[in-house]
């Protein structure tokens, strides 16, 4: 445990550049994060029971790994929808490429090449800090 006896400086303000939240504004986003988490919610756990009962299996740590990134990627794209920044969203602007079939047909495709690349670096940089 620490020792408490030291005390550091303590800066007193009010800072001219300090930003007032009203109460309102607090409950908005507390609002907003309760319908985040329950979506997300609502869309995961149904899948995940779908996925059980379709053999996969959901209780191995590679599963939990990557059912854990699906639901980051929900609640990015619902943080979007509200209006919120969420780091999730610029990743996946990154590896997911527009793309047209036809005038009218849009689709999404992965960036393998992109996530490849992406993989390798993560995997060089994993094995310097092994070292």
């Amino acid at each position: 445990m620490a020792d408490d006896s030291s005390k550091g400086n303590v800066i007193k303000g009010p800072w001219k550049k300090a930003k007032r939240i009203s109460q309102t504004q607090t409950e908005k986003v507390q609002q907003d994060m309760v319908y985040v988490d329950d979506v997300a919610e609502s869309v995961m756990i149904p899948m995940i029971h779908g996925l059980a009962e379709n053999g996969v299996d959901i209780k191995s740590d590679r599963f939990i790994t990557e059912v854990g990134f699906i639901n980051e990627s929900i609640r990015a794209l619902l943080f979007r929808h509200l209006g919120y920044k969420h780091t999730m969203s610029d990743f996946i602007k990154h590896i997911m490429v527009m793309e047209k079939a036809k005038t009218e047909d849009l689709y999404a495709s992965f960036n393998d090449d992109l996530v490849d690349k992406m993989n390798k670096v993560l995997e060089e940089e994993k094995d310097k800090k092994d070292e």
